[in-house]
């Protein structure tokens, strides 16, 4: 049970850091995607992902140096699964009408 809520509250971390960063944007990076209306540019903005990226890094890097990798597949699926529902849900995605 406490792997469960613990995996769920990474989960939650992890998917935070995806909207905070999504929305505000503290790197500045964005990349223009193609869209099928001409009359609309649609960016994906990056910082929210490589937010989540860089704390499930940091996850790893404290459980291999407290020797609990035991512990990293748990891990792993919180952040696959935070990063699935982002896309989902759409964030970092911005559309702009010209």
């Amino acid at each position: 049970m406490k792997k469960v809520l613990v995996t769920f509250a990474q989960f939650l971390l992890f998917l935070l850091a995806f909207a905070v960063g999504s929305f505000l944007h503290p790197f500045n990076l964005h990349w223009a995607t193609t869209t099928a209306d001409s009359g609309a540019t649609r960016y994906f903005v990056a910082d929210g992902l490589l937010l989540s990226l860089g704390i499930f890094v940091a996850f790893l890097a404290i459980q291999a140096i407290r020797k609990r990798t035991c512990d990293t597949p748990w891990t792993i699926v919180a952040f696959l699964l935070s990063t699935a529902i982002g896309y989902a849900i759409k964030l970092g995605f911005v559309t702009r009408e010209l």
